[in-house]
């Protein structure tokens, strides 16, 4: 291997004054390797920092004890997966957030309230820096930085492999020769990036765009041609855009993605290889998997078709959620542009009432049944005498309307 990262100029000044570091740690390729550089070639104490958010399969706290072995001498897990789904993964059901049309914003939705609760703990902490593991070819690196300097703009960044710059197989090399457990083959080094909302996968041979996706860098999903040959009937029920329940069992909407992922994961549904637009304009492919996303989004969206106008429906679909995704993909969470998108589509849940029936197939999702107090398929012309002289809203929360909807969403306390 010829390209091997180099000491740091301060390397000799931070391991005379004994200076700490707290490394954002998943535990993955690069965050391992980073425990070792921050500590060889930087000269830190290293604190390591894993923000739990319903990670399947990087437990975090086996990650924990791995980072102790490999020479940090502390480890923080931070629990934030409920605040993750009541404040990022909602506001992207209500949105139908997907980037590039398929990109469900999994690791996008994440990345801030990560880096949030990390500059959290080494303000507690008071270290003397903090660092993370990205390499700058994708968005991830620009979202954490920017959160890193608006939270804590007087604390340094390190940036391991990004200085170091090495290939994904350079890094799987100096892993084995380092002794570092890496959670992937060194042969054929997948990078994995998990939370509840969904699982980003790529290098490896993912890299090369002529080739087909390994069938073993999938983790959460079978094979939709493996799938059971019989299929399985989901329904969903939305309170003003909010799922509420799953299969007539109310549950939080944790539970519900949770519940989500086994279900549409047995049956193949969510897996997406995409050549993905980079916030920089740089194309690269990457390979998704979120079986619960894809089916509450699915049913999200069928419902807002049954309630909402034409016009409105048009607006929301075409203008609305997508700017809002694509702004969450640059993570300009604090924008006067996407606190007046968040608005919009806020105002319009007080219509997605009702349930949605789906049935899953062998990777597929097919909808077979829609039910809502709000719906306007039915044409309401012939049950008025005479011309409606006001809009839909209008006479959806009036009582001339045989829903008579006010009435149902009273019951529920919220108008």
């Amino acid at each position: 291997m010829k390209n091997l990262p180099k000491k740091h100029k301060d390397y000799q000044e931070n391991k005379k004054q004994g200076k700490t570091c707290l490394l954002m740690y998943s535990g993955g390729v690069d965050t391992s390797i980073c425990v070792v550089l921050l500590q060889k070639y930087y000269g830190y104490k290293v604190i390591t920092a894993t923000v739990d958010l319903g990670q399947k399969f990087q437990n975090p706290k086996e990650m924990g004890e791995k980072a102790i072995k490999l020479g940090a001498i502390k480890h923080l897990t931070i629990e934030a997966s409920e605040e993750f789904v009541k404040n990022w993964v909602l506001s992207a059901i209500l949105a139908n957030a997907y980037y590039d049309e398929k990109y469900c914003l999994s690791t996008s939705l994440a990345r801030p309230l990560t880096a949030k609760k990390c500059v959290e703990a080494a303000k507690k902490l008071k270290v003397d820096s903090i660092a993370h593991g990205c390499k700058g070819r994708g968005a991830d690196a620009f979202r954490i930085n920017m959160v890193f300097k608006f939270l804590a703009p007087d604390l340094p960044v390190v940036l391991p492999i990004h200085d170091w710059n090495p290939t994904r197989q350079e890094e799987a090399e100096f892993a084995h020769k380092e002794e570092i457990p890496i959670p992937v083959d060194y042969k054929n080094p997948f990078s994995y990036d998990e939370n509840l909302w969904g699982v980003a996968i790529n290098y490896g041979t993912i890299d090369e765009i002529e080739k087909s996706v390994p069938e073993e860098a999938f983790k959460w999903t079978v094979r939709p041609q493996e799938a059971p040959e019989k299929g399985e009937k989901v329904i969903i029920e939305f309170y003003q855009g909010r799922p509420i329940s799953i299969n007539g069992k109310e549950k939080e909407l944790t539970a519900i993605i949770e519940n989500l992922n086994k279900i549409g994961g047995v049956h193949g549904i969510g897996r997406k290889d995409m050549i993905e637009n980079g916030l920089y304009g740089n194309k690269f492919r990457w390979v998704y998997e979120s079986p619960a996303a894809d089916i509450l989004l699915s049913a999200h969206k069928e419902l807002e078709k049954a309630v909402l106008p034409k016009q409105t429906l048009y607006f929301k679909e075409q203008v609305i959620d997508k700017k809002w995704a694509e702004l969450a993909y640059y993570s300009y969470w604090y924008s006067p542009l996407m606190a007046g998108l968040t608005g919009f589509i806020k105002q319009m849940q007080k219509y997605v009432t009702g349930s949605i029936t789906l049935f899953l197939y062998k990777g597929s999702i097919a909808i077979i049944k829609r039910s809502s107090p709000c719906s306007i398929v039915k044409s309401i012309y012939p049950e008025i005498k005479d011309f409606v002289p006001f809009g839909y809203e209008e006479y959806l929360f009036s009582s001339t309307h045989p829903g008579n909807v006010k009435n149902i969403l009273n019951e529920k306390g919220n108008l």
